[in-house]
């Protein structure tokens, strides 16, 4: 399975990737850097526990400054240089039980980055919108969702394809984990 999504990012031209619930230890997570990835940034906890990691392409040049990696897998933050700009650069992956503290542990690693440029890829395990993301669809967002959205207020990001898609109702769900991963990161 790990093959074949490394070949088809690489397939794809993917500069920057970002994996979830990758499931590997250190060492395998180095065992990433193939052919077309220069860099691999991952945090991991054990086997067992998530994991997530950003593969950079060996053509674009990124200078890492900092890095925060969380100590259960479940985020990695990066901080550098892409053509003199700096950018904070993450991968999440929430934990499917609403956890308080994580959303704020987050946001307390990305502020301490003092960036204004941050993109974070990922699973937050959470739908903004309960009405457009969800079927059958709800009328009350939970705890969690409306957390994410004040995280989101607080750094200003915002979900590029709910700009792009305002109304469009589109699940990203499939038995296949792998479609699942090329559904959710190409939309």
């Amino acid at each position: 399975k790990r093959q074949k999504l490394l070949s088809y990012l690489k397939k794809e031209n993917c500069q920057i990737g970002f994996l979830q619930e990758t499931h590997l230890s250190d060492l395998e997570h180095i065992k990433l850097r193939r052919t077309w990835v220069g860099q691999v940034f991952y945090s991991s906890y054990n086997s067992s526990s998530p994991g997530v990691a950003i593969l950079m392409h060996r053509s674009l040049a990124f200078k890492v400054d900092k890095e925060i990696k969380d100590k259960e897998g479940r985020y990695v933050l990066i901080s550098g240089y892409i053509s003199g700009e700096h950018i904070v650069i993450g991968c999440v992956y929430a934990p499917t039980v609403y956890e308080p503290s994580f959303l704020s542990s987050l946001l307390a690693d990305i502020s301490s980055l003092s960036c204004s440029l941050v993109v974070l890829g990922g699973d937050f395990n959470c739908v903004l919108d309960p009405s457009l993301d969800q079927s059958p669809s709800k009328d009350r967002r939970s705890q969690k969702s409306t957390n994410l959205l004040d995280l989101c207020k607080d750094i200003e990001l915002f979900d590029e394809w709910r700009i792009l898609n305002p109304k469009e109702r589109d699940l990203t769900s499939s038995p296949d984990p792998i479609n699942n991963f090329l559904e959710s990161t190409t939309s």
